[in-house]
């Protein structure tokens, strides 16, 4: 039994590589002639089956080794990626997931196991129901191999042919091509030392020595069975290195390598060596890989792949990680909130200190203030994560769901590549889904009625991701009928939210949709009507202090853009007044701070007050009458007026007092407290109260949909 801290780290490494191969053979579904993405699905594979025998996943290892043979075959030409290889791999990898993650399997799943094996063994005309469901007889071939750990081996081996082997009969490369059976040579150096001159070859005598790591699962006793006739007369050293060799790996991935050390890392160069070439070097002035291939110590493939195993470390692609329970990092996160929130506690006494003192506490706080930043930057680096695993998860689903329907849709995504919060990519995934599965149920039209209306019978769901403002869009996007707003019309009067005869713009029709119990499915249907609509999305993305909205074109398709805070933790806010009353505008929002003069005021019926900065007029925003609070000022020529800009489009709140800049710690409000969209959470201040803190972008739809909030009192 592995133990459980083994098990644990294989389960985890497990589900990422079943996710990762799971959305590599969707890709090789759209593109089947794709050598790097079927090279990428061996290597996933490879590295699957390395594990599950070691962490107590025996039965594990021989089934990933089909899979495995199966897309060797796939990139060999034998076997053609057809829509069956497609759906048995994705069978097994369900299968597989099940088994390592303790879940019931599908009943009746045994069947393409058999399916599977004989596909491999390229038995014609095997049809899946005549299979026995409980035969698992094929899995139990490693039984009488013998001579198999599951766990991957090293072996150092030097091998020198006698001069004269060829008049035994023996071919020493048939010798060599055995032994690379049986594993992966990490290094294959052919040493030509001995090589004499040109003129002095006896061409019917062996001259070279090779030296090889072999990367095995099998025993020393099966590897020496490859030199079974040859061993006694030839000189032959067997060496198990896998500690050591397990060790230099470790080693360079955690520090970077000159050229030399990586060659006699992989045995290919001796350390003596390598001395007398560095002073050559030296004395030359040449590159010390062009002197090692002059000399014949190794080949031209060796130094390039030495370069490359050198760039890999210097770049320290993913390897130099430490998995780290995230409960942990929101923990970290949590004690650099309270940091944030003390050090302002120290700022507002400093401010009470006099003099010199003042001054000296004052200096010592701006060191602690870039420290403390620093720190939250790398707290916030760690947090980070591209969206792309995310996306990825939902081509199963897209596929699935559309196969089910009977349509045929797929699946793109752009902006894999964007990063943001991991609470957030944890908590947007239910949201996106209920978003993806309407697109396919009520938004893609059938292959039929979109043949008949000349569009592609191929219907297309695009899942794009980007940053803007400070925040990051996620676009879900389909190329269907679109909203049918007459549809929604009647069904906004049948509610009472609007009167018969009542004139209600498109982006107000098209809101509706995200309101309780607002649904125009006229049936239940595969996968709607059951009671969970828009208004769940919307309450889900706004516990995550992010916003949505619908854009919809008749017979071209629906958008809907989900807008996100980049991390629910910390932010820069500008500290503003209005009346008793302390606000935090996010300094991303902000364009400028200005004081107008008597001519640029006006008002305008229709658009309500307006100010005229830098040749334009922009809307002005009293979030007194918004909140229903006291101002001190309310003529707009005493006011001081905060510049901000959402989705383009720029407004001037009016405010009492500009306080300054400060870091802030949001916590989340609950609606009881206010359920207004212009409000994204609160903070504590340094004196201990609380400020509300204005979601610009929230702040311009609640005029929007409210425009008499702003019409001049």
């Amino acid at each position: 039994m592995a133990e459980a801290g083994i098990t644990e780290i294989f389960l985890k490494e497990a589900e990422e590589i079943i996710t990762n191969l799971e959305s590599l053979i969707l890709t090789l579904e759209d593109k089947n002639n794709d050598e790097s993405v079927i090279d990428s699905i061996l290597r996933c594979f490879h590295t699957l089956k390395g594990s599950p025998g070691f962490a107590g996943f025996t039965d594990l290892y021989e089934f990933t080794c089909k899979l495995e043979s199966l897309f060797d075959k796939v990139r060999s030409g034998e076997i053609a990626v057809t829509g069956n290889i497609i759906d048995l791999s994705l069978r097994s990898l369900d299968w597989t997931r099940c088994k390592i993650s303790g879940d019931p399997v599908e009943q009746n799943s045994e069947n393409f196991k058999l399916e599977l094996d004989s596909i491999i063994s390229g038995i014609p005309g095997n049809d899946k129901s005549n299979f026995p469901e409980d035969d698992m007889g094929f899995l139990s071939t490693s039984a009488a191999s013998g001579g198999i750990d599951e766990s991957p081996m090293f072996y150092k081996i030097i091998i020198k042919f006698r001069d004269d082997i060829f008049y035994k009969g023996i071919d020493p490369l048939m010798i060599i091509e055995d032994l690379g059976s049986l594993g992966e040579f990490v290094c294959n150096n052919v040493n030509i030392k001995e090589l004499p001159d040109f003129y002095e070859i006896e061409t019917d005598k062996c001259y070279l020595v090779w030296e090889i790591i072999l990367k095995t699962v099998h025993d020393e006793k099966r590897v020496r069975d490859v030199f079974l006739f040859v061993y006694e007369e030839n000189d032959i050293v067997i060496e198990n290195i896998t500690e050591k060799y397990s060790a230099i790996r470790d080693r360079q991935y955690f520090s970077e390598k000159k050229l030399g050390e990586l060659l006699v890392d992989r045995g290919i160069v001796k350390s003596n060596e390598l001395d007398e070439l560095i002073k050559n070097q030296a004395e030359h002035n040449v590159k010390i890989g062009d002197i090692i291939v002059q000399k014949g110590l190794a080949s031209e493939n060796d130094i390039a792949a030495a370069l490359q195993e050198q760039e890999i470390i210097k770049k320290k692609i993913y390897i130099n990680t430490v998995r780290v329970d995230s409960e942990k990092l929101d923990n970290l996160m949590n004690l650099l909130g309270e940091i944030v929130i003390d050090q302002a506690s120290l700022h507002r006494v400093a401010d009470l200190i006099q003099q010199d003192h003042g001054l000296i506490v004052k200096n010592a706080l701006h060191k602690l203030d870039r420290a403390t930043r620093e720190f939250q930057e790398q707290i916030m680096s760690i947090r980070m994560i591209p969206i792309g695993s995310t996306f990825d998860q939902f081509r199963r689903f897209v596929r699935d769901t559309a196969q089910r329907l009977g349509k045929d849709i797929k699946l793109v995504i752009e902006g894999s590549e964007t990063e943001l919060d991991k609470t957030v990519i944890e908590k947007i995934g239910d949201p996106l889904k209920l978003i993806i599965k309407n697109a396919i149920d009520h938004g893609i039209e059938s292959t039929e009625e979109r043949s008949v209306n000349g569009k592609n019978p191929v219907g297309t769901v695009t899942l794009k991701a980007y940053h803007q403002e400070g925040n990051v869009f996620i676009d879900v996007i389909d190329d269907g009928r679109g909203v049918d707003l007459e549809k929604v019309r009647r069904k906004a009067v049948m509610l009472g939210i609007i009167q018969e005869d009542e004139d209600v713009s498109r982006e107000r029709l098209l809101a509706f949709l995200l309101k309780p119990g607002f649904s125009t499915a006229e049936s239940s249907g595969v996968l709607s009507g059951r009671g969970a609509g828009m208004d769940v999305v919307t309450k889900n993305i706004g516990e995550l202090r992010g916003s949505i909205e619908i854009k919809s074109m008749d017979g071209e398709g629906t958008l809907l853009r989900i807008k996100l805070p980049l991390t629910l933790a910390i932010i820069d806010g500008m500290l503003i007044r209005i009346g008793a009353s302390i606000f935090i505008i996010p300094l991303l929002s902000v364009i400028e701070t200005i004081q107008i003069n008597e001519h640029a005021y006006k008002t305008v019926e229709g658009q309500g007050e307006l100010i005229f900065v830098r040749d334009v007029y922009i809307s002005l925003i009293r979030l007194n009458r918004l909140f229903g609070i006291k101002a001190d000022k309310t003529d707009p020529r005493e006011a001081l007026f905060v510049v901000v800009e959402c989705d383009g489009v720029r407004m001037g709140i009016m405010i009492d007092e500009l306080i300054g800049q400060q870091q802030v710690v949001i916590k989340s409000i609950d609606s009881f407290i206010t359920d207004s969209r212009a409000i994204s959470g609160a903070t504590i201040l340094g004196d201990g109260k609380v400020s509300l803190i204005i979601d610009i972008h929230g702040l311009a739809e609640e005029i929007k949909m409210n425009p008499g909030v702003i019409d001049e009192a």
